[in-house]
């Protein structure tokens, strides 16, 4: 089951699965600053069996998706065609979620109405906010259309915990939150995975984000967080291993730029597709997939 904190609700439209446990926010004092921890709230856990040969979790995720044009629906018919009769039970959006100037009259045509075929299967949206969401300051509003009112926060989907970061203002208030999480255990979570919309590392033609970089890998390595997804660069990109994290772009969801290679890259492609998340007890299988149901790239985690 998937729940967001802050209100205590499930978003709007959203079908309870698990069972889960509601918290509520607190407030710590943390390296001299006042902290609210938001979506605190820890899932009881879903059944992950060891040696399942079916994912506990299923997740898509899709990066600068939103256009609203034939190149994104394209993309949704992809997501639809891989489920093969198993719903994934979440969709990650790495940003630039209303080309282009992030205004909330567009939330409709650039996200509910092309995603339509899998929120109405019960398929949970999680928004991460992009450089285009915030040019005409209309993001707050962009998230309550989605059923959000953070702009980072953590969401459980079963076993996993998926920490969304706003790296539009990467500054020490998120930066302390973010130890805060990072350093949390809840009960039933077996993985964690972080979600932004500018890379650490990349290739593209934006390249990495330095800013992102100095301030919060040092916390996915020290903290063991073995995946990090961003979007911004329209391609598809996963790093070399980087003291312990592997670092994916995935903004190819419905627009196309080329890319290049650094020292860390791994795999690096010019193409519109998405990416299939399938969480194990004991790793992580992530594919990533064209428009045409090609595969781009796969890797395990363990």
């Amino acid at each position: 089951m998937w729940h967001r904190s802050g209100d205590g609700e499930l978003a709007r439209g959203r079908r309870p699965r698990w069972p889960l446990l509601l918290g509520v926010g607190v407030a710590v004092a943390l390296l001299g600053l006042t902290v609210v921890l938001l979506n605190r709230d820890s899932p009881a856990g879903h059944p992950c069996p060891a040696m399942s040969e079916r994912p506990c979790v299923r997740l898509a995720v899709a990066g600068d998706t939103g256009t609203g044009d034939e190149q994104q629906l394209r993309t949704v018919a992809a997501m639809q065609q891989a489920q093969d009769g198993f719903t994934f039970d979440a969709l990650l959006l790495l940003g630039d979620l209303v080309y282009e100037v992030g205004d909330p009259e567009r939330v409709d045509e650039a996200v509910l109405e092309p995603f339509a075929p899998l929120v109405d299967e019960g398929v949970n949206l999680v928004p991460v906010l992009g450089n285009h969401d915030v040019v005409s300051d209309g993001q707050d509003e962009i998230l309550r259309l989605l059923g959000e009112s953070h702009n980072y926060y953590v969401e459980y989907v079963g076993s996993l915990r998926i920490i969304v970061l706003d790296s539009n203002e990467v500054d020490d208030d998120q930066t302390a939150w973010l130890r805060q999480v990072l350093g949390q255990s809840p009960p039933g979570v077996r993985w964690t995975i972080a979600a932004m919309h500018h890379p650490a590392y990349s290739a593209g033609e934006h390249g990495s984000d330095l800013e992102v970089r100095e301030a919060w890998s040092p916390l996915f390595a020290e903290f063991d967080v073995p995946l990090v997804l961003a979007g911004h660069d329209h391609d598809y990109q996963r790093s070399d291993e980087i003291a312990g994290v592997t670092y994916v772009v995935s903004g190819g969801g419905a627009k196309l730029r080329a890319t290049g290679s650094e020292d860390f890259t791994a795999v690096s492609e010019s193409v519109l597709h998405f990416l299939d998340v399938a969480v194990y007890d004991d790793r992580l299988e992530v594919r990533a997939i064209g428009q045409d149901g090609e595969l781009v790239d796969q890797f395990t985690i363990r």
